[in-house]
């Protein structure tokens, strides 16, 4: 027995999901017991099982992919042996020159079948109510001939125009197609084959051969089976959901009507057949109680009359998408967001939650990406005169601090210093807070930052962060050093500039001089920087991807096998050589679960 989780998902003959009873194109299905239902109706149903994996409990949806289901509905004949209780509420045999048959349900008769292989009585059919037994025949026929017409009615009576020769053996020598299914436990019991005496001292073993015997017995000995038409009416499927003792209609089809030709369904596409259907069951499975089991998913073949059902496509395959954010993860400080400086090009790795298990399909990022219009390093202002190279020299492990007014309410990006480069690289932070803020307040923000200044010439350094937006008032800036040196050049920027040149030194000097510093508005572009330079691109180990709809600072991201087949074991990339944020803010990861 296969549990859910390990079966793939189809069809299964049995909720036990064992292999050899998963259904398959070319299978053939019966419809040939009559079930009642209340009321006096009756259906004839066959119902399959679909096994729902435990990874539905986490998906967000399920969709059907890849999946063609086609069931025709056949009309024929079919062989009853009078013995099957499923059909015959009683059999009665009188003399040997008369059988009774009570139908359950009221079947249409084409052939009366003898006791003897390739023998032929000549019989009338009468009709009875209640022990009152018509005089005369309402039609004639020959055992082993087709009815002209078909007769219908309950009870049957069958007279035969003379006695019928019978055996003690005759009940155990029907047609093949017509024997009691209870004949090879007879025999298994030791039942005897002509009649003979049982003997045993087990009891047990005694009633139960008596048993079968007796349901021998129920069988007509003068009209061991009928023949009766199949005709599908009203064929149906029906999807229901199995909840802890109850069930629930999800989903049904049907072709009203008798059918005297074959009728296929479902007629419309499957996927968007059961997409409403998959919704509940998502809905379903979400509120179910830590460790309280999946509920079952059946299909129910139906029809009004008996009929054969012919299974030309049964491929089923069930996709699950699954959140790999958690409600409001995008929104929070720890959601996937990277930020380049674009002081160089530079490769950053997208932190994502571990996905699931399975054979994933597709993994779907959203998301923010604003470039800004202004590079991390520029060309500095008039760098030509002996003015730009005048400032403060900072070294490693200096810090500087002043007060730099915000005149209106802005949205500010960043930070734009003049700078002489000294080194081919500076490395440090900049936090901006209050401007009465106490020692030990937390910043606003703090941006780390990482230049290449292997340059000639006086450099315009931007420092950003993702945008804020911040009301007009005074506030101190923090800028240290942890590698490089230079010189921050002067300007008419803030006021009461001081300088530490170690952590000792808690006051600092205090400066004579301002320096050249600016705020740096929110002006991001699309997806290129305004002289047309490329938007960061994203990468997966040496494959490169490309986003899509990249639209009002908007980006959406797909990737698929055999790409996807190296994430998480190689992590998704974002390089930049421009300043830039890229956020995510949706990822939804797509695994086939069977």
């Amino acid at each position: 027995m296969n549990s859910p989780a390990l079966a793939p998902f189809g069809l299964y003959r049995s909720a036990a999901f064992n292999a050899a009873t998963r259904l398959s194109a070319g299978n053939s299905l019966t419809l040939d017991r009559p079930q009642a239902i209340g009321g006096g109706a009756f259906v004839f149903r066959l119902s399959l099982w679909l096994p729902l994996p435990p990874a539905c409990r986490d998906a967000r949806a399920l969709q059907l992919a890849d999946s063609r289901l086609e069931l025709r509905f056949t009309p024929g004949e079919m062989t009853l042996a009078t013995d099957d209780s499923h059909w015959f509420s009683s059999t009665e045999d009188t003399e040997r020159t008369q059988a009774r048959l009570g139908f359950v349900w009221p079947a249409t008769v084409v052939r009366i079948d003898g006791p003897h292989a390739g023998a032929q009585y000549a019989f009338g059919l009468h009709r009875a109510d209640g022990e009152a037994v018509s005089a005369e025949a309402s039609q004639r026929g020959r055992t082993g001939q087709t009815l002209a017409p078909a007769w219908q009615g309950s009870p049957l009576v069958v007279r035969f125009d003379a006695p019928v020769p019978l055996q003690a053996s005759a009940t155990l020598k029907k047609p093949a197609a017509a024997r009691p299914r209870k004949l090879q436990q007879a025999r298994a019991l030791g039942v005897p084959a002509a009649g003979g005496l049982i003997q045993s001292h087990d009891h047990g073993l005694v009633a139960a051969q008596a048993g079968i015997i007796e349901q021998l017995r129920r069988s007509s000995q003068l009209v061991p089976s009928v023949r009766i038409a199949a005709r599908p009416t009203s064929p149906r499927l029906r999807l229901v959901l199995e909840e802890g003792g109850s069930e629930r209609l999800l989903w049904q089809t049907i072709a009203a009507g008798e059918h005297p030709t074959a009728v296929s369904l479902p007629t419309a596409e499957l996927a968007q057949e059961w997409a409403a259907a998959l919704e509940q069951i998502i809905a379903a499975c979400s509120k179910l109680a830590p460790g309280a089991g999946l509920p079952g998913l059946r299909l129910d073949i139906e029809s009004d009359a008996p009929c054969t059902v012919n299974v030309l496509h049964a491929a089923l395959a069930l996709d699950a998408e699954y959140d790999l954010l958690a409600d409001g993860q995008a929104m929070a400080p720890g959601a996937p967001r990277l930020v380049f400086d674009g002081s160089r090009r530079t490769r950053l790795a997208l932190e994502l939650p571990t996905p699931p298990a399975g054979n994933r399909r597709s993994l779907q990022l959203g998301g923010r990406m604003r470039c800004a219009d202004m590079p991390g390093v520029g060309p500095g202002r008039d760098a030509t005169t002996a003015a730009a190279r005048q400032g403060l020299l900072l070294e490693e492990d200096h810090r500087v601090e002043g007060r730099l007014a915000l005149l209106a309410p802005r949205r500010v990006a960043g930070l734009v210093l003049g700078w002489h480069p000294l080194s081919a690289r500076l490395r440090g932070s900049l936090r901006v807070l209050p401007a009465d803020a106490r020692r030990g307040t937390p910043a606003l923000l703090a941006q780390a930052f990482d230049f290449d200044t292997d340059t000639a010439g006086v450099l315009m350094l931007a420092v950003r962060w993702p945008a804020l937006d911040l009301q007009a008032q005074a506030l101190r800036i923090e800028l240290g050093l942890q590698e490089g040196r230079g010189i921050w050049l002067s300007g008419s920027a803030g006021e009461d500039w001081h300088v530490r040149q170690d952590a000792g030194d808690l006051d600092g000097r205090a400066l004579a001089l301002t320096l050249d510093a600016a705020w740096l508005d929110d002006d991001a572009g699309d997806g290129t920087t305004g002289d047309g330079a490329p938007a960061p691109s994203f990468h997966l180990g040496s494959q490169s991807l490309t986003a899509t709809d990249m639209a009002q600072g908007r980006f959406a991201l797909s990737v698929a096998p055999p790409a996807l087949d190296a994430w998480p074991g190689q992590p998704l990339c974002v390089e930049s050589g421009i300043a830039a944020e890229v956020a995510i803010e949706s990822a939804v990861l797509k695994l086939r679960l069977g």
